[in-house]
């Protein structure tokens, strides 16, 4: 039987632990969370959908408590203290498959340290921005040709915290990561997350490469639908994403006529199993390697400080408190 840990069990870690439960083969899930309300609230969650599960499942208050060897370990805590969780992790437990949430850390200097901690212990990691893992966007890397010019707008959807999805989402679809980013548009006024301890930002993120390029905007207002908009010079593509979204699409070869369809987008309770399935019948999975993400983390995170210490009028500011 193969051995699952799941690390953080807040909103984010109990769906994919409802996910672990659709895993095609017998496994043992261990599910570590510090706060016992937590631990209760997943189980709970868990339960509504087990009726197929196959393995055994326990919880746990302490870290220590994980097996020796894991096959797949799931991160799902705040960027506070990922590394702390990931040096501990490894401290413990043997690792074959590493997935972790983002924002992955807040300092710059985790970054390296982590890498440096995955490749001594020959660990294969993979951050979850999951559109990668989307038919619709697998397609449409294949389709899209020429100069890409993308944009994505909305209210109040987190242009700190998550906007590295749609910077992912952005190199997958181009296949660059030379990307230079600009915060020359991000309002001054920095507001506090909805999660206590950290902040979020509004306004514009711009960015390009040699060929490509990128705009997000997130405005301080209700929270709205985000609308992503991708333009070549053969296609344009409306996107509506949601449970119940929709895309619109013009192609040159169409005379430009616009044509509509349906947009699905997962939740995460539908996708973790998909990942751990991969990996334990492959070794490999369709997420951004640690590597290529942390890359794209550091480009962002930088973007973001070097925002902080204009603002704040201090070079001290070393890290940017996004979750």
């Amino acid at each position: 039987m193969k051995n699952i840990a799941l690390i953080g069990a807040g909103q984010l870690g109990s769906r994919h632990l409802q996910a672990l439960a659709l895993v095609k083969q017998p496994i043992s899930i261990q599910v570590i969370d510090s706060s016992f309300d937590s631990l209760k609230i997943a189980e709970a969650r868990f339960r509504e959908v087990s009726i197929n599960f196959k393995g055994e499942i326990s919880f746990h208050t302490d870290l220590s408590s994980t097996k020796r060897n894991i096959d797949v370990a799931i991160v799902a805590t705040n960027s506070k203290v990922r590394r702390i969780v990931v040096e501990q992790l490894i401290t413990n437990s043997k690792i074959k498959y590493l997935i972790l949430e983002k924002v992955l850390f807040v300092k710059t200097a985790d970054y390296d340290a982590v890498e440096t901690l995955l490749k001594e212990n020959k660990i294969k990691a993979w951050v979850n921005c999951p559109r990668r893992m989307m038919p619709f966007y697998q397609e449409l890397q294949k389709e899209l040709s020429g100069t890409i010019h993308f944009s994505a707008t909305g209210n109040a959807w987190g242009l700190g915290c998550n906007g590295i999805h749609l910077l992912d989402l952005f190199a997958f679809l181009t296949r660059s990561n030379n990307i230079v980013l600009s915060n020359d548009l991000i309002d001054k006024t920095v507001i506090e997350s909805k999660r206590p301890g950290y902040i979020e930002f509004t306004g514009t993120i711009t960015g390009h490469t040699d060929k490509h390029s990128f705009h997000i905007t997130s405005f301080p207002n209700d929270v709205s639908p985000l609308y992503i908009t991708i333009n070549t010079p053969t296609a344009r593509y409306s996107i509506q994403e949601g449970p119940t979204g929709k895309v619109r699409i013009s192609k040159l070869n169409n005379s430009w006529k616009w044509e509509e369809e349906s947009f699905t987008m997962p939740f995460q309770s539908q996708l973790t199993n998909i990942l751990v399935d991969d990996l334990l019948e492959t070794g490999n999975c369709t997420l951004t390697t640690f590597n290529e993400s942390s890359a794209l983390h550091l480009l962002f995170l930088n973007n973001l400080i070097s925002f902080l210490r204009k603002v704040n009028n201090s070079n001290s500011i070393d890290e940017c408190l996004i979750t």
